[in-house]
């Protein structure tokens, strides 16, 4: 008696769930019957006999026949446009699969070409072997902090820097050294190799980067000996003799800086090449010659 119980409850229950997805599947079928402009709508006993053509689950093509052609149609075309829909989702899904996939490379490509480093050039290594040699102030073939003193009197031994001014130049060469090359000591002395070495992790470091070149206008201020904010071809022929260059030299590199030939370099100017010589590999770049002529290659 209980058993009996309990198996018409479940009937009453699958038969209540089953009634449900009936009526869902009326709606949709009147939707698509009114779209079509077919005969009316098939009743609840239509969509009850087609509930047990398919048995809930699958078609059984030889029953069809028993069902009004509206319904036949309409379920049919109910149900390719289902299809339809699933595949295109699908599809869908697929090539957002696929475009992630593209968009993840694309990124990971990106990602890759930002960490590559700056100054690996040959180019970029030989400007810095240059720039070495006029460092080494006094020819040993290192350079110390003595050879960064020494080039800082020259310039303030012009005369053309205020006190003030000269103690900042004074200043920033020590935070330069420390920053650059470690504690100042006579036995801290720099080769040629680790000075391109310690160049590229400045070049390579955001924050450093951004300090390269902080003496540049205290020197174009030291040989700016009439204070026009503009240097000729006579002061940068100076520039180049505290260098430790000749005036040939100067005459040669300011010809090729002067881009515009109207024989003056203003401090913006002097500013950016000094620094694009530290930045860029491009060879092309007229701040090759800031320095004067570049060594041989090695």
């Amino acid at each position: 008696m209980a058993f009996s119980i309990v198996s018409r409850n479940i009937l009453r229950t699958s038969r209540e769930i089953l009634e449900r997805n009936m009526a869902a599947t009326v709606g949709a079928l009147q939707q698509q019957l009114t779209a079509a402009s077919l005969p009316p709508s098939p009743t609840h006993s239509d969509c009850h006999r087609l509930l047990l053509v398919t048995g809930g689950n699958g078609a059984h093509p030889l029953l069809w026949h028993q069902m009004p052609t509206a319904v036949v149609q309409a379920v049919r075309k109910y149900s390719k446009k289902s299809a339809g829909a699933a595949r295109l989702r699908r599809e869908e899904e697929s090539d957002s699969d696929a475009d992630s996939d593209d968009e993840f490379e694309q990124r990971r490509q990106k990602t890759s070409s930002k960490r590559s480093e700056r100054g690996d050039s040959a180019f970029w290594r030989r400007k810095m072997r240059t720039l070495h040699r006029i460092m080494d102030v006094n020819h040993d073939g290192v350079i110390s902090f003595d050879d960064f003193s020494l080039l800082a009197k020259r310039f303030n031994d012009l005369g053309h820097l205020t006190p003030e001014v000269a103690a900042e130049f004074n200043d920033v060469i020590k935070q330069t050294w420390e920053e650059q090359f470690g504690e100042i000591t006579p036995y801290n002395l720099v080769t040629a190799e680790q000075f391109l070495a310690d160049l590229h992790h400045r070049l390579n470091d955001k924050k450093m980067a951004k300090r390269i070149g902080r003496f540049l206008p205290y020197l174009f201020k030291a040989v700016d000996f009439d204070h026009t904010g503009h240097l000729d071809l006579e002061q940068y022929k100076l520039f180049f003799r505290c260098l430790g260059l000749t005036e040939d030299d100067a005459a040669v590199s300011f010809a090729v800086i002067d881009k515009n030939g109207d024989g003056q370099l203003s401090l913006k100017e002097f500013v950016h090449l000094g620094r694009q010589f530290f930045l860029t590999e491009d060879d092309t770049k007229i701040s090759k010659m800031f320095w004067g002529p570049l060594v041989a290659d090695h």
